[in-house]
């Protein structure tokens, strides 16, 4: 007999589930005719109840895929592995859409609503409730998904910047920006390129009143001198040949925020002309003398210490103390490694929902030597090296040495390893430099050959791939031990050279 509730006993709802006593059997029943797809999978991800209305979804057999792995089994076409990323997480994923294709090749678009199986506080599993969609899957159709919070990504977000970090001198970079962000005192931000400076300018525009009005960004180093004034404060007809009336960005930006990057490349002649600006808050075209009012957020950087660039004569003194009411300093990738986990899942999340990828793990021996390696990109470089990493990924969960690129794989296995303080050594009297670890099998060079050439050095590098298989009789295993690379790793080389080992076995 089927269990009533008995509403009119006055029984407490929270009394409820208590009542409920499910056996293995009694949900296996129930789940065998529920109407919607059921999929349950263990802690490794393999699939261990599959019920018949996902068999019908899926062309497949029950007995066909118990037991099979369930990102290969059902693989995800455009968007991440919802039961993965639910198992990693322990929180449910709820109505989130995207195609996948079963592993006999049919393509089904569905909804998904998954919940982690858990045995007390411990997660051991997930279970995926799926609805197959009406109609065939189109790249051009935009599905509004709920955001799905991948394991160990916790940022701090603005509406229009991404700012993820937990290192602390990060973190008082970031505080000492929002909490300036609502006067109208210029802000200097000093850090090396790729560190993160844009970022800061406009969570000062995001973070201030005036994130409703224009927020203007000017790289100083991209615009030849010549232009630079009349793209800075605006030009007059008549006032040069084929000059017309134009605003400057001064001009344009007010009421907002206007961005200067690499103030220090800014002509030395111009910068007086600036300084006057800002402490009148009045811009004039060239050519007129009739001023424009200004009412404007200004945000400078350089890409020195502030010492250096007045060291070396780039910024004028004056000037520098006129934008430098508040100061921010943006510490290098190598100073903050703590936040490299956290910046990786971040990129990893941005380009696995870009490239409808579901990577969601850095191979360990990876993961290694980005963490030893110096990042003299910053922030950036490491992005650009994980979207190309990525981008070279079919349908595994795990980035590994085999993704990327060779220059990348170069550079990280001849990179010092940082001090505690993120300081790159010199060198260490009586002793030599590190040998590159063995996963990267390059030669060391002290500083590259300007006369060597990519072509040279590839058709080095082919000849030595082949010379190491016919010395192994076309054995890969044994090839990639002898050059103390892994065997995925190799077998990307050989492909990359079009090199069949089967054809040089003698």
């Amino acid at each position: 007999m089927p269990y009533t509730f008995p509403m009119d006993s006055g029984q407490d709802l929270a009394d409820f589930p208590e009542s409920l006593s499910f056996s293995q059997e009694s949900l296996k029943e129930m789940f065998d005719h529920f109407p919607l797809g059921v999929i349950m999978t263990d802690t490794s991800g393999r699939v261990v109840y599959y019920n018949d209305a996902h068999s019908k979804i899926d062309g497949i057999e029950v007995e066909e895929m118990l037991g099979r792995r369930e990102y290969e089994a059902l693989a995800p076409i455009n968007g991440p592995n919802v039961m993965e990323i639910c198992q990693k997480t322990g929180q449910p994923i709820l109505g989130y859409i995207y195609p996948y294709r079963n592993f006999k090749g049919r393509v089904v678009n569905a909804a998904y609503w998954v919940y982690p199986v858990r045995t007390g506080s411990e997660v051991k599993g997930s279970l995926c409730f799926t609805q197959p969609l009406l109609g065939e899957f189109s790249q051009a159709r935009a599905y509004k998904n709920p955001a799905v919070q991948w394991p160990g990504l916790v940022p701090i977000r603005m509406p229009a910047s991404n700012i993820v970090g937990q290192n602390s001198e990060f973190l008082k970079a970031v505080f000492r920006v929002k909490s300036n962000a609502a006067n109208a005192f210029p802000v200097l931000i000093s850090g090396e390129t790729g560190s993160g400076k844009e970022l800061l300018a406009k969570l000062t525009h995001q973070a201030s009143p005036r994130r409703g009005k224009p927020y203007l960004a000017l790289n100083c180093a991209a615009i030849p001198a010549n232009l630079l004034e009349g793209l800075l404060f605006g030009t007059t007809r008549g006032s040069f040949t084929g000059a017309i009336d134009r605003p400057g960005l001064l001009a344009e930006a007010n009421g907002g925020t206007l961005y200067l990057d690499e103030l220090d490349s800014m002509p030395l002649e111009l910068q007086p002309k600036l300084l006057r600006t800002i402490q009148e808050m009045k811009a004039f075209r060239v050519g007129s003398s009739v001023p424009t009012e200004l009412d404007l957020k200004l945000v400078v950087s350089i890409g020195s210490s502030p010492n250096e660039a007045l060291s070396s004569g780039r910024l004028r003194p004056d000037l520098f103390y006129r934008v430098a009411v508040v100061l921010v300093n943006i510490p290098p990738l190598r100073k903050r490694l703590d936040d490299l986990g956290l910046l990786t899942d971040y990129f990893l999340n941005k380009y696995n929902n870009l490239l409808g990828k579901q990577a969601i793990k850095i191979d360990p021996a990876l993961w290694e030597v980005m963490r030893k390696y110096s990042w003299p990109g910053n922030v950036r470089e490491l992005e650009h090296m994980l979207a190309g990493s990525l981008a070279q990924v079919k349908d595994e969960l795990v980035i590994g040495l085999e993704h990327v690129h060779e220059h990348y794989l170069y550079a990280l296995s001849c990179a010092p390893v940082p001090g505690p303080d993120g300081a790159m050594p010199e060198s260490i009297p009586g002793m030599d430099p590190p040998a590159p670890p063995q996963a990267f099998p390059f030669p060391r060079e002290a500083a590259p050959d300007p006369e060597d050439k990519l072509l040279t050095r590839l058709q080095k590098e082919e000849a030595e791939l082949r010379r190491a298989i016919m010395e192994n009789r076309g054995n890969v295993s044994r090839t990639a031990r002898g050059l103390g690379i892994s065997r995925q790793l190799l077998a990307y080389r050989l492909g990359k050279f079009g090199i069949d080992p089967k054809k040089l076995r003698p």
